[in-house]
């Protein structure tokens, strides 16, 4: 009997936890577990091919840029070299043609044994021959003098086209610490009417937000010119009669018929670069708020700057 009372409290005894555990359940939560794992490890992997492709576009456009820069300067060096290579030959032709009647008078005088002095036509070709001289070591220095003056203004605009380029406003703020140039900042929106903006004027014509670049009309010295495919970034470079330095217009954002950017110029004029050291200037940019057209306004640019005043 007490054998029959121990096996029903055996049959009666409730199982453990663990006996009842189905493995299926356990490989289930392992499979979410590495599912989970896998898809968070997809996840950045593809944050980090976003981010590389991004870096890839921006080096691409980048180098495009340069080429283009490079492709603009070489093109001004074969000028510059074909305008030289034509003084040269003028110079070359003058020398033989000098040469050449120095040798007929040279035959004429052999043949008449005897020259006159006095004569006055000898004197006269004696004098033509020394203005010839003359002429030629004068044109020869003028070569070698604007070969330098196109060597100097040549790497002066490589060196600014290279390493005064603001990307954003912080980039411009630090540009305008170095006090070497004036900057005005400029906002404006696709419009035929004209802003000023410093000591040009602007007119956006086109833009294309998707290849980033854009069509500009400027007023420079009172003259109209089309600047057409301008990119994001790329420097457009003008030379006024009264600044010895060019100045720089550069856009740096381009959206849907809108755009952003600044215009750089030198703070003296040629004639004025000895009064360097006097008062700083303070970076101007125009405001649809300030002054009329024409005038820039002054302003801090720890703001950035509103668009110019419509012409």
């Amino acid at each position: 009997m007490d054998q029959n009372v121990n096996q029903h409290g055996s049959e009666n005894t409730p199982e453990s936890p663990h006996s009842g555990l189905n493995p299926l359940w356990v490989a289930a939560v392992l499979f979410v577990c590495v599912l989970a794992v896998a898809v968070g490890f997809i996840v950045q992997q593809q944050k980090v091919a976003s981010q590389l492709s991004a870096r890839n576009e921006e080096l691409t456009t980048s180098l495009t840029q340069t080429k283009g820069q490079v492709q603009t300067l070489s093109s001004e060096l074969n000028t510059m070299q074909a305008q030289q290579a034509a003084r040269e030959k003028a110079a070359e032709e003058a020398r033989r043609t000098a040469e050449l009647r120095r040798e007929r008078i040279r035959h004429q005088a052999g043949a008449k044994k005897v020259v006159n002095r006095d004569d006055p036509r000898w004197k006269e070709v004696q004098a033509e021959l020394a203005a010839h001289q003359k002429a030629i070591a004068s044109t020869q220095d003028d070569l070698a003098k604007t070969r330098s003056d196109l060597q100097g203004s040549l790497d002066s605009t490589r060196t600014e086209l290279n390493g005064s380029i603001a990307k954003t406003h912080a980039e411009l703020v630090e540009l305008e610490k170095k006090g070497e140039r004036n900057y005005y900042e400029f906002d404006m929106t696709k419009a035929n009417r004209f802003q000023r903006v410093g000591p040009i004027e602007v007119s956006l014509r086109k833009t294309n937000a998707k290849h980033q670049f854009c069509d500009l009309h400027v007023i420079v010295n009172d003259r109209e010119l089309a600047k057409r495919h301008i990119n994001v970034y790329e420097p457009v470079i003008f030379y006024t009669e009264q600044a010895g330095q060019p100045l720089q217009l550069v856009v740096n954002s381009i959206s849907k018929n809108r755009m952003h950017g600044y215009v750089s110029a030198p703070k003296y004029e040629g004639n004025r670069m000895s009064a360097a050291n006097a008062s700083q200037a303070p970076v101007t940019s125009t405001n649809s708020a300030g002054p009329a057209a024409g005038q820039a306004a002054s302003v801090d640019l720890s703001h950035p700057a509103a668009g110019a005043n419509g012409r």
